[in-house]
């Protein structure tokens, strides 16, 4: 399931970017724009699906360790999806949103942090840390 996730996220940032980029505050919407915000949002309900499945996973798991650091990290997760949505809708009602895209990739940038080191995260991986 955690290979969906990762799946998952890495195609919401890209389909983020490609609808926010996709909508022109003097030309409007190109043809491209209503796809893209259609697969971000079909990949943002795959991220929450498997990343609340891998939460329900942790928690049941009889070892301990992590749990703050997996509960932070769920937090920023829903605050970026949230991050997204309100950017791009901001973007479409014509309203100033490059601070929000600030915002949007500075929280994705720590929801990825936190992802990394956690108890199944890569640099715990590499140094045996589980």
């Amino acid at each position: 399931m955690l290979h969906i996730h990762i799946t998952s996220w890495v195609l919401a940032i890209i389909f983020f970017f490609a609808t926010y980029f996709n909508f022109s505050a003097r030309e409007g919407a190109t043809p491209f724009y209503k796809i893209a915000h259609i697969l971000l949002r079909i990949s943002m309900v795959l991220v929450l699906v498997s990343g609340i499945w891998s939460f329900i996973q942790e928690m049941s798991a009889h070892h301990g360790g992590g749990h703050l650091l997996l509960t932070c990290k769920m937090v920023c997760g829903l605050i970026v999806i949230a991050l997204m949505e309100v950017t791009i809708a901001k973007r479409k009602k014509g309203e100033p949103s490059h601070a929000q895209l600030w915002w949007t990739i500075i929280m994705i940038i720590i929801t990825m942090v936190l992802g990394v080191i956690l108890p199944w995260g890569p640099i715990s991986s590499l140094f045996g840390i589980h």
